[in-house]
């Protein structure tokens, strides 16, 4: 599947002027009361007809479905996607609200409006949209994008025009949202030439592809937004509020939105509509962009486990002309995979634990009952615990200790003696003596806090 480059916005496409003034820099920095026109109306059926279908399409739901949350016929449904009937206002609203699309987006109309911040806000999420502190601060984050804009016009530098794009149709099934996700994540990864290797920042690539990153506070069950206008670009904002792993995630999952859709569009991700198949396949795009799948196996090899507890192996002999078969056995317990080889893959990569576990699960590396056992919430608090203690490569040793481990040394003497222990290969006495050359690197692990890990992985 070959990119394509997004086009040059044309003049036609852009609903300002793109010879921006300093006044209309200010305009785009305070809030316009055109911003709280939510509706609009629609100059045709067959469009809204269209939209209604596709938008219900990609919540999975059927037009039985949709008549009976609606407390219409089904026959009524069926004749509005066909623009065989007109839509009212009031059915417009409930269809949005259903579907978790703006009205905007149903009618395909467009604003007229001087201000661009308008066409943008309108097409946010209704919650969003009913905060006034929000308003302003997306405001603020398109104003800032605006102004770059407009001093590369000044410079007569070339203009950006995002990353490359994926031709691919909406998803009809969620198979279809991870499958196209999935592999369109790993075609980004080989023509960035990241290959399996884990990426570097996440912010600092999406701003090298010409999508720059946000950070404001929002409402806990809003994850992020992508926002995109012809006449300034794209743009990721993520929430101030949750830890820099989700904040990962979220980035991945909008540079998902900037290489699937087209120029123009604006999408925000929340629980409400989590579940929509274009949401389901940005969630599948981040999983694989973040976590390859060849690099979760390597990663997995190279602990010397994703092997079967039975190798076995065939070679041709000649003199006899026929297969001759050897089996090797594994060593009781060298397979099992524990969650402090998750937290290792999980920091390695910068992903999440249990999104480590799920990844390892969809590699088929192992089990529903190995997953199960892997999120017990133990299992699960010991791993943040592990992850904490070697968040920093450039540990600060202990006072007086000459020696500082830059690298991930201290991480990986710390997982193989814990390994070790599990397999029975050192003793409880052993264990402890790690424990004390390792405090001396790694000042918050304690004798008894080793001790507590090695257990927990047995």
């Amino acid at each position: 599947m070959a990119p394509n480059k997004r086009p040059e916005p044309s003049r036609a496409d852009s609903p300002v002027d793109p010879e921006m003034s300093e006044t209309a820099i200010a305009k785009w920095r305070r809030l316009t009361p055109h911003a709280r026109n939510f509706l609009a109306q629609a100059s045709g059926r067959q469009p809204l007809a269209t939209n209604l279908r596709k938008a219900r399409e990609n919540r999975g739901l059927s037009q039985a479905a949709v008549a009976k949350k609606l407390r219409l016929s089904r026959s009524l449904v069926a004749q509005i996607e066909l623009a065989n009937r007109p839509v009212t206002a009031d059915e417009l609203a409930k269809f949005a609200d259903l579907y978790g699309t703006p009205a905007v987006d149903l009618t395909g109309t467009r604003v007229a409006t001087d201000d661009p911040v308008t066409v943008t806000l309108m097409n946010l999420a209704p919650a969003l949209i009913k905060q006034f502190d929000m308003q302003s601060r997306i405001h603020g984050v398109l104003g800032a994008l605006m102004a770059t804009s407009h001093l590369t016009g000044l410079l007569e530098r070339p203009a950006r025009t995002g990353p490359a794009t994926y031709p691919v149709s909406p998803p009809r099934t969620l198979a279809d949202a991870i499958a196209q996700g999935e592999q369109v994540a790993d075609h980004e990864r080989q023509r960035l030439s990241l290959r399996d290797a884990p990426l570097p920042d996440i912010a600092d690539l999406c701003a090298a592809q010409g999508v720059p990153v946000f950070a404001l506070e929002m409402p806990d069950d809003v994850s992020g937004m992508y926002l995109a206008d012809a006449s300034i670009g794209s743009a990721i904002v993520v929430n101030a509020r949750h830890d820099g792993i989700r904040q990962r995630f979220a980035i991945a999952h909008g540079y998902a939105h900037a290489v699937f859709e087209h120029a123009g569009i604006t999408r925000a991700w929340t629980r409400a509509n989590a579940k929509e198949l274009i949401e389901r396949r940005a969630d599948a795009f981040a999983n694989a962009f973040l976590l390859p799948a060849s690099g979760v196996e390597a990663t997995v090899r190279g602990l010397g486990k994703g092997q079967g507890s039975r190798q076995v192996q065939w070679v041709f002999d000649a003199a006899t002309e026929r297969s001759v078969r050897t089996e090797e056995r594994s060593t009781p317990g060298s397979q099992v995979i524990t969650y402090l080889d998750v937290a290792w893959i999980a920091r390695r990569y910068g992903t999440a634990y249990r999104l480590t576990v799920s990844r390892l699960l969809a590699r088929e590396l192992i089990s529903e009952a190995d997953s199960t056992r892997l999120l017990k919430p133990k299992l699960v608090e010991l791993a943040g615990e592990w992850v904490s203690l070697f968040s920093s490569r450039a540990a600060t040793a202990h006072p007086g200790y000459a020696i500082s481990v830059l690298s991930d040394l201290n991480a990986e003497h710390t997982h193989m003696a814990v390994e070790a222990y599990r397999r029975g290969l050192i003793t409880r006495a052993d264990l402890l003596e790690e424990a004390v050359t390792l405090s001396l690197q790694v000042p918050g692990l304690s004798e008894a806090k080793l001790l507590e890990i090695a257990e927990a992985a047995r």
